[in-house]
């Protein structure tokens, strides 16, 4: 089965939930385990005697801003406000996400005031218990839960190594591979006389894992059908996972990519506190493999992935777009700081990069510059964003300098829109008569949601203006009103763009659409 029906299929169950009675096992009752579906059981409720609650305090740190409501069943909306009151009583303490999520006028969206708010501005109160069970569906992390003490499943076996000489020439042929160059056709062959091989050799440990990884994400975009069987990414992935010891060890390129790959899984699957983990690791293994550095005095070469520097220049890419995406997405403090890192694009980038764009998929070989996730100057902007918006120093700032970054991070975000070429250029915002091309390619689908995404982080700042100072009047509470209108457009064609897009994608940008839903 394909990436895009696993997913497709998965987003009818969701009303189907909260009918059922579940019997409170952790982490899944039996029957939403078998389901595959998110357990609703309640496990913390408020103290019905003291009538205290549980609310969380959110920092001001960027998150995804609007819930996944406007394309949701009638009903989502329809339920008396002290319903919703009781309802949100519950703790959702194991949903960090949502629990950190800040929204206009300074208020936690999920406490008692926000929800007011909500209902004083749209005259309607949401079914919070829906909305969560909704955004559950896709977030499922790759986490084992065991009973302490007890023998671990054994995991899958490596299929033949013919079958995954097969893969490997699918996905560098594929726009995945183009997008993701997480591994080298040419340096991935020593990679599995490594894996493959019977003796214990330096680095095999580190070369099995990559292995495994590899297949969890052949497995994760659905390029394994006829080759070897049911693949099940998961478990892969797990197997990938319990070298992380000897990985660490051995700090191998294999290990990298390892690690790397697992980073993309997590991420795709919706877990992105284990992504930034994962990525905290990999982070260390660039440095030691200076692979954050250009070597000095060397005359710039054509790009070769079949050379090491180049390839490993590649992973640290890879690296540094997922680090700046996913610190946006978590409100933490990236893994990877520019001041340390050479940030010079491989030659050429910018041409190649808008040449490769206009091609439905380039013939892809050693010698084509990647794409890369999003975009690397659009990943540099996203650093800055955070550095200017949302670090230690940056809460600091006074309402002027506040809006000031602002305003300078959203000029150079429209350069960049700017500079794409016009039939891949995002449009300022995205309503229900916007046309859609039927011939949509994956990196057209990044860059427009990359595109609001970014732009709702930027401006969603602007929201701790109405908590610095209570007095705002003139230019300044002018300038607070545009950034709030702008988030709640780049918010809102978010929803419109994946609504629309998602009937006539192709099946491989199923995945980015719902991870940046989030």
């Amino acid at each position: 089965m394909c990436c895009w029906t696993r997913l497709r299929s998965s987003l009818t169950p969701y009303y189907r939930a909260w009918q059922i009675q579940c019997d409170g096992e952790f982490p899944q009752c039996n029957w939403c385990k078998h389901h595959n579906l998110a357990c609703t059981f309640n496990r913390f409720r408020a103290n019905s005697d003291t009538g205290h609650r549980v609310i969380v305090v959110a920092p001001d740190t960027p998150k995804a801003v609007i819930p996944n409501i406007a394309d949701g069943p009638q009903d989502l909306l329809a339920r008396p406000s002290s319903q919703v009151a009781d309802s949100t009583r519950s703790s959702r303490i194991g949903n960090t996400f949502l629990n950190n999520v800040t929204y206009l006028r300074g208020h936690h969206v999920f406490s008692n005031e926000g929800q007011r708010w909500i209902e004083s501005q749209v005259g309607e109160s949401v079914n919070f218990d829906k909305l969560f069970s909704m955004e559950l569906r896709w977030l499922k992390p790759l986490r084992s839960y065991t009973v302490p003490g007890a023998d671990a499943p054994a995991g899958p076996q490596l299929p033949s190594r013919v079958n995954v000489e097969k893969y490997v020439q699918i996905y560098g042929s594929s726009s995945q591979g183009l997008v993701f160059p997480v591994i080298s056709q040419p340096v991935f062959g020593k990679t599995l006389d490594l894996a493959y091989s019977h003796l214990q050799l330096p680095g095999s440990n580190s070369a099995k894992s990559c292995v495994y990884a590899f297949l969890a994400l052949i497995s994760l975009f659905g390029m394994d059908d006829n080759i070897h069987g049911a693949m099940d990414c998961q478990s892969y992935a797990s197997v990938a996972q319990s070298f992380q010891i000897p990985v660490i060890e051995e700090m191998t390129v294999d290990g990298l990519q390892t690690l790397i790959m697992l980073v993309q899984v997590q991420y795709f699957l919706g877990d992105l506190q284990s992504a930034a983990a994962t990525l905290s690791i990999a982070t260390r293994l660039l440095y030691t493999l200076e692979a954050h550095t250009l070597p000095a005095n060397k005359p710039s070469a054509p790009y070769d992935k079949g050379d090491m520097r180049c390839h490993l220049r590649d992973l640290f890419w890879l690296c540094y777009s997922f680090d700046k995406d996913i610190c946006l997405r978590t409100g933490q403090p990236p893994c990877i700081n520019d001041a340390h890192c050479d940030l010079t694009m491989p030659p050429d980038y910018v041409r190649l990069h808008d040449l490769n764009l206009q091609q439905s998929l380039p013939q892809v070989d050693e010698h084509l510059v990647p794409l890369f996730p999003w975009d690397l100057r659009l990943s540099m902007l996203k650093s800055k964003v955070y550095e200017d918006l949302y670090t230690a120093h940056a809460l600091q700032q006074s309402v002027t300098e506040l809006l000031s970054s602002i305003r300078g991070l959203d000029e150079a975000l429209e350069q960049w829109r700017l500079s794409l070429p016009i039939e891949f250029r995002p449009t300022l915002y995205f309503s229900r008569e916007t046309p859609v091309s039927a011939n949509l390619n994956t990196m057209a689908v990044i860059l427009r949601l990359g595109y609001y995404h970014c732009l709702t982080v930027i401006h969603q700042a602007s929201t701790r203006c109405q908590i610095l100072e209570a007095d705002l009047a003139g230019p300044r509470l002018d300038g607070i009103a545009s950034s709030t209108k702008l988030t709640i457009t780049a918010s809102r064609s978010t929803l419109l763009y994946l609504h629309k897009v998602l009937p006539v994608v192709n099946p491989e940008c199923s995945w980015y659409g719902f991870t940046d839903q989030r």
